[in-house]
């Protein structure tokens, strides 16, 4: 079981100073790797006994054994990131584009350290092989929601793009039923609804599958699959959508190359109806 599997697990028993600490560790894991539990709990706020807790608490006998997994986890891959940082560190633009583009770059440059290939390859499947698929996005995540609904209805799936009133969306999910996939996505907090629409989904055997930054391993209750990753920019402030939609361009990919040839039919088709409704 990977770190992120163990803490979204204990998320429901995290304590609000053991979820500053978790948030901290998935942002910055090689840091919390190199460093001692005291050094996490100064930069966070909290005591140190805090630190200790928490890492008895997600399975570790130790904050030690914690920091080495940790290592284990994170410390190989952040290699890869941390030369593409240095090698866009060279650009000396102050411009806020600027800015931007470098903090976008070290964002991406980093998703494969908490998303996999086998993961996107695994949701791609399961949304190809649902009945319907049911997307959720509240807020600024409405454009990634939108964006899939009209991707995987040119793959010739049925989709439902749900609502976010609450009496919208306890309508259109009256219907879910086995067999059915529940996309939603998750960024800052749990978006309104989210807990009755995977409480409801899972009630009706429905499989859930949410895209997340780096709180997504915070979410009650969790979804069957988290694809979750840190976005770019400030946490307490301005964040982009690139890092989300990155992982969701990686999703359809992947979803078309599942069943290639039948992808192909089914846009070549949706090209010849195009042209007869223009």
């Amino acid at each position: 079981m990977s770190l992120i599997e163990k803490i979204s697990d204990q998320a429901p028993s995290l304590t609000p100073s053991e979820r500053r600490l978790v948030e901290t560790v998935i942002e910055k894991p090689a840091a919390a790797a190199l460093g001692t539990a005291g050094a996490l709990a100064r930069a966070v706020g909290v005591h140190e006994a805090t630190a200790s807790r928490l890492a008895k608490k997600l399975g570790f006998e130790s904050y030690a054994s914690f920091r080495d997994a940790l290592r284990e986890e994170f410390i190989a891959t952040h290699e890869t990131a941390t030369r593409f940082e240095k090698t866009i560190a060279t650009s000396t633009s102050e411009t806020i584009l600027g800015k931007l583009a470098r903090e976008e770059a070290q964002a991406l440059g980093r998703v494969e350290e908490f998303i996999t290939a086998d993961q996107i390859a695994e949701v791609a499947g399961l949304l190809m092989r649902a009945g319907r698929i049911f997307i959720y996005g509240y807020g600024n995540a409405e454009v990634l929601a939108l964006m899939m609904v009209k991707r995987f209805r040119r793959f010739g799936k049925q989709v439902q793009h749900l609502d976010a009133d609450p009496r919208g969306l306890a309508e259109q999910l009256l219907g879910i039923s086995a067999g059915d996939v529940v996309l939603s996505f998750a960024f800052r907090r749990a978006p309104r609804g989210y807990a009755a629409l995977i409480e409801t989904a899972r009630e009706a055997g429905a499989t859930t599958i949410t895209i997340s930054g780096k709180s997504g391993a915070l979410l009650t209750p969790k979804p069957d699959h988290l694809l979750a990753a840190p976005r770019s920019g400030d946490p307490d402030a301005f964040q982009t959508l690139t890092v989300p939609m990155t992982v969701c361009n990686a999703v359809v990919i992947a979803a078309g190359l599942t069943g290639k040839d039948e992808s192909l039919k089914t846009l070549d088709r949706l090209g010849q109806l195009i042209e007869r409704f223009e």
